[in-house]
């Protein structure tokens, strides 16, 4: 319900900002994107992708239960893909519990498989993040206030990091959470952790810096700082896709220094890093649900 008010706020405040901008503006911003751009960026976006079976990998690893390569392969893509785009509870976690338990895990392996998905992403987003805000501090446009700066939100980010890390280090208890006893992962599955989710950041942020109109001379370091800041909001709201909520706040933070245009950079991103895949996750779904269909009618004939 929450996430219903927000995503509905979220889309007001987009279409009041939207409408301070013309179609002239929005239209260069949407051509004003080199074709070789374009594509790096479509390319990263795919790479990115592969990078994201890695979260699987290293949840299974936790939990104790190596897969076929293929397999995880298949639930990560279509997990992902749709789960951006729908949210966790609509379409990632469904689709894992389906695939998961399909292959023998049990109800309690595959809802520790998805808290570490989730706290793969967090410790990526507090490592740099914080590392980020600290050391290249968003100036909030006017009208947005908030009790503390953008330095201090990386101080606090930095600060959950290295208490994810020394509980990593020092606790090795289980965690009775009703019938899970989840244990911290281990410092070496940590900092592998960290390590995915940052790159995983860095890349779909330089896609996104990559689809900005030519002439417009922003920083990456600002365009990073400002992306890790929406991506955070968008998935805290649990609004399915941050849809609205990514682009308000990726407007608001980079509207001053790109220029109006960058309503369509943000157009375009999510084309590429949502739509497309969604598109390509529901496909392969599907094909693999007719295949394994034909395989059991096969079999059982």
């Amino acid at each position: 319900m929450l996430a219903a008010v927000l995503f509905v706020l979220a889309i007001r405040l987009l279409v009041h900002e939207a409408s301070t901008i013309t179609w002239d503006e929005f239209v260069s911003g949407l051509t004003g994107v080199p074709p070789l751009y374009l594509g790096f960026a479509a390319f990263l976006i795919a790479l990115n992708y592969g990078l994201l079976i890695t979260y699987d990998l290293l949840a299974l690893r936790y939990i104790r239960r190596p897969l076929p390569l293929r397999r995880v392969a298949l639930v990560s893509f279509v997990g992902f893909s749709l789960g951006n785009n729908l949210g966790t509870l609509l379409a990632a976690a469904p689709i894992r519990f389906r695939f998961y338990s399909r292959w023998g895990l049990s109800a309690s392996q595959i809802v520790a498989l998805i808290s570490i998905l989730g706290l793969t992403f967090w410790s990526g987003v507090w490592f740099l993040g914080g590392t980020v805000l600290i050391w290249v501090p968003v100036e909030l446009p006017a009208g947005v206030n908030l009790p503390f700066g953008t330095k201090t939100l990386g101080v606090i980010l930095l600060s959950l990091a290295v208490s994810y890390a020394i509980v990593c280090l020092v606790w090795r208890k289980p965690w009775p959470i009703g019938e899970l006893h989840l244990r911290p992962p281990e410092p070496g599955l940590m900092a592998v952790q960290a390590s995915v989710a940052a790159v995983d950041l860095l890349i779909s942020a330089t896609a996104l810096y990559l689809v900005l109109p030519a002439d417009a001379v922003v920083p990456f370091a600002l365009v990073l700082a400002a992306y890790l800041c929406a991506m955070g909001v968008a998935m805290a709201t649990q609004v399915p896709g941050g849809l609205g909520v990514l682009e308000l706040i990726l407007l608001k933070l980079l509207q001053g220094t790109v220029g109006d245009a960058v309503l369509a950079s943000v157009l375009i991103f999510r084309i590429l890093y949502y739509v497309l895949p969604l598109l390509f996750g529901m496909l392969t779904l599907v094909a693999h649900e007719i295949y394994g269909g034909a395989v059991e009618a096969r079999r059982s004939r």
